[in-house]
């Protein structure tokens, strides 16, 4: 466990007759890029709200930089990073207030969260937004900033459902890009998607889940190595 920052042990969910995780298990190394794809149903939504702490699982154990995520998820979350789907800033404040707010929820004294904001900010080429009200900001600005507060606490694990979902090429290599910086300076990521372009590019490690099972697991090279597209792959395992 000790080269795994995120470690899965047959972990149960069900939701009355309907099996959402079906005794899943697999690891992720420290400074991976973390790929979870699966077709609708398949358990994604279920597994990534089980790691933010907001579902019980049946059983099974997660163990996150070492810690079990049942009786230290208080300790956890100081070190995690949570970029949810639903966007969930807060509309009345402006961008810069939203990093300086949620900064406060981790105890993080008042002049490192400035410092910290301010290079985050920048790092998301906010600067110029640093006063506009959230209300005010496109689809893919909104993003950015969800992706910028998910760091303020300097987490070594950050984990995003989607993050460029119902985004325009343009702000989705934006994204991208942000997120490769991010990888290349040691945060680890583990990140869900339905665009089997993006899982490509972005990943190095991927499990594909299907009707609560993991069906593939391995790297994304190993897995692309016979020539065949991740997405012919995904179709045919959607299929079934």
């Amino acid at each position: 466990m000790e080269n795994y920052i995120l470690t899965v042990k047959d972990l149960t969910k069900n939701f009355g007759h309907i099996h959402a995780l079906n005794k899943i298990t697999f690891n992720i190394k420290y400074g991976d890029f973390f790929g979870l794809i699966g077709p609708n149903g398949a358990g994604k939504s279920t597994l990534l709200k089980i790691l933010y702490g907001i579902v019980i699982p049946e059983a099974g154990d997660t163990f996150i930089s070492g810690l079990n995520l049942q009786y230290d998820y208080k300790k956890i979350k100081y070190g995690l990073g949570i970029v949810p789907q639903d966007d969930n800033l807060d509309e009345d404040l402006s961008v810069y207030e939203n990093l300086i707010i949620y900064a406060m929820y981790f105890g993080i004294p008042k002049k490192e969260s400035i410092k910290k904001s301010v290079e985050l900010l920048t790092f998301f080429n906010l600067e110029d937004k640093k006063n506009s009200k959230v209300a005010d900001l496109s689809g893919g600005l909104r993003r950015r900033l969800m992706i910028a507060r998910a760091l303020i606490n300097n987490p070594s694990l950050i984990i995003l459902d989607e993050p460029t979902s119902g985004l325009d090429p343009e702000y989705r290599q934006n994204i991208w890009s942000r997120l490769r910086a991010l990888n290349e300076s040691g945060v680890t990521i583990l990140m869900s998607t339905h665009y089997m372009e993006e899982a490509e590019k972005l990943f190095k490690n991927v499990i594909i889940l299907n009707h609560g099972n993991i069906v593939l697991n391995g790297s994304i090279k190993e897995i692309t190595l016979n020539k065949k597209s991740l997405e012919e792959i995904f179709l045919n395992i959607a299929k079934n």
